[in-house]
Parts: C-alpha cells; sequence; structure tokens
C-alpha cells in the first residue's frame, strides 16, 4: 500500500440547485437539511440554525442526560454523523437511548449528544454543489453548541462516532481536525480510497504529526460492504503511528441494528473513555 494513503470517504455525490430553505436535489432525491417532526425521545430537544456557508436552515438533535438541568457543571459532548440517506432524526432515539442507560448503570460518564443532518455530503465540502458538509459541522455547529449548552469546550470534552457516510466522516474530521476531537469511532465506515491527488491533511507525514492525539475505534462486518475499505487504512493508520482498535464481526452485513446489538456498548465505553471529569457535574437541588 503507498505510504500515502488517504481516507476519501465515499464518493461525490451529483447535487444540483438549492430548493427553498432546506432542500438539495441530488441524484433525483430530495435532501431535507431540517427535520423537526420526527419521533421525541426522552431528554432529546429539536434545534434549527441557518448555515452561513449553505445558505439553508439546518435541523440537529441534541440529547442532555439526566440531571442536566438540576446541575452547574459542564458535559463532555459526542458528535453522532448519520450514514447516506439518514437526517437528524436518524439516531437520536437509539443513540441517546443507550447513553443514557450505560449512564445510569455507571458505565459512562454523562455526556451531551448532538445529531447533526449532514444531507448526502459526505461531510465534506463540495462549494460547486452547494454542499459545505464539513464546514456545516466544524466551523458551525460546534461553536454554536458550545455557546447553548454548558459543554466542556476542548478537545478532550469531544468526540465523534458514525455509521457508513457518518462513520467515514468521523474518522477523517477527527483526524484533521485533532485541535476540536479526541477520538471517533466508527461503525461500517465509508473508508474507501480513490484516485486523484491526497488531501494534504491526510497524508502520512501529516498523520505521523498528530500521532497520540486522537483515538479510534473501527468495527466493521465480514459482510459489510465497507469491509474491503478497512484493512488498507487500519494498516496506514497504524504505519502512522496513531492508536486505532480494529474489530471485524463475522457474519454481520452493512445492518445498523445489528452493530448496536453487538457492540453499543463498547463504542460508547470508548469515546467517553477520556471524559473521566476532573469535577463531576455538580447538581443545584432545584427539582
Amino acid at each position: 500500500m503507498h505510504r500515502r494513503q488517504v481516507l476519501y470517504g465515499l464518493t461525490a455525490l451529483a447535487t444540483a440547485s438549492v430548493v427553498g430553505d432546506q432542500a438539495v436535489h441530488c441524484q433525483e432525491r430530495v435532501v431535507r437539511w431540517n427535520v423537526p417532526d420526527g419521533l421525541k425521545h426522552p431528554g432529546v430537544e429539536h434545534i434549527s440554525f441557518r448555515s452561513a456557508a449553505m445558505g439553508i436552515k439546518v435541523g440537529c438533535n441534541v440529547y442532555v442526560p439526566d440531571g442536566y438541568a438540576d446541575s452547574t457543571g459542564r458535559y463532555p459532548t459526542i458528535y453522532f454523523l448519520h450514514g447516506a440517506g439518514g437526517t437528524e432524526q436518524s439516531d437520536a432515539g437509539a443513540f441517546s437511548g443507550l447513553v443514557g442507560r450505560m449512564v445510569r448503570e455507571q458505565q459512562a460518564p454523562p455526556a451531551i449528544c448532538v445529531f447533526p443532518n449532514g444531507g448526502l455530503s459526505g461531510y465534506r465540502d463540495r462549494p460547486d454543489q452547494k454542499v459545505m458538509g464539513e464546514t456545516l459541522i466544524v466551523r458551525e455547529l460546534v461553536p454554536l453548541i458550545d455557546r447553548k449548552y454548558r459543554t466542556r469546550a476542548t478537545r478532550e470534552g469531544r468526540a465523534l462516532a458514525g455509521f457508513s457516510m457518518g462513520g467515514g466522516g468521523a474518522v477523517r474530521l477527527s483526524l484533521k481536525y485533532p485541535e476540536l476531537f479526541s477520538a471517533a469511532a466508527s461503525w461500517a465506515g465509508a473508508l474507501r480510497g480513490r484516485g486523484g491527488d491526497p488531501a494534504p491533511e491526510l497524508e502520512a507525514d501529516v498523520l505521523r504529526k498528530i500521532a497520540g492525539k486522537v483515538r479510534l475505534l473501527l468495527i466493521v462486518g465480514d459482510k459489510d460492504l465497507t469491509f474491503a475499505g478497512h484493512a488498507p487504512v487500519v494498516e496506514a493508520l497504524k504505519q502512522a503511528g496513531l492508536p486505532v482498535e480494529y474489530r471485524v464481526l463475522e457474519g454481520v452485513p452493512h445492518d445498523l441494528g445489528q452493530y448496536y446489538e453487538k457492540t453499543g456498548a463498547e463504542l460508547v465505553r470508548f469515546v467517553t473513555a477520556g471524559f473521566t471529569p476532573r469535577r463531576l457535574p455538580r447538581s443545584t437541588g432545584n427539582r
């Protein structure tokens, strides 16, 4: 494998014109960037904000842990990125429910969970298509969440996770922005390399400079359509000296439900492992 192996993620998606305030036509599909009418989940609220980069309104779900309203402390944040075809509603219930249960069982520290709408962007910027998925997360959403919620606004207080397109996005963004994120976990991430010039931030010599700063967990089924793209990426990361844990699940296809069932707790423990607070959030006692 070439030592300048890079993580390109999903094949570029053809997008056309912006329609109205929040929809973009993509390959004869309409992407809804703001979906406020999803199912209600305990502790989850929907927020909308106008993306200056795209000029449209974008939706996001945010989960706050039990006791947040009655405390004065700050909380770490997990950003969970959905797969292709999903929205901010796709994972808010299942993932926040898993985190909440593990917190109650004292298997994980309390954390805020953020579920952005990434459209079909691959969590990349595509200015020619008027899609700015990377800028949306890094330049707009992270600062917004830090202003609106009592977050621990440091790299040690932020982690990324995701499935498929979102898994690839989580890995790539964590490597490109180690000053913002300290860990990333991927289920069946879209990691297959593509031809062309390597992205500068993901060249092997650049990766070596961030060795020890970002922890990575990659989980994929051996029957998953993304399986073939994992081994060369894992090898590139290891050669660069990045700490990466790699798990292959026997017989598992591209089925998010099976990933939750088999490794949900493992993924949450991994991304929260660096969240042990210096001081636990203090309750005000007002209920």
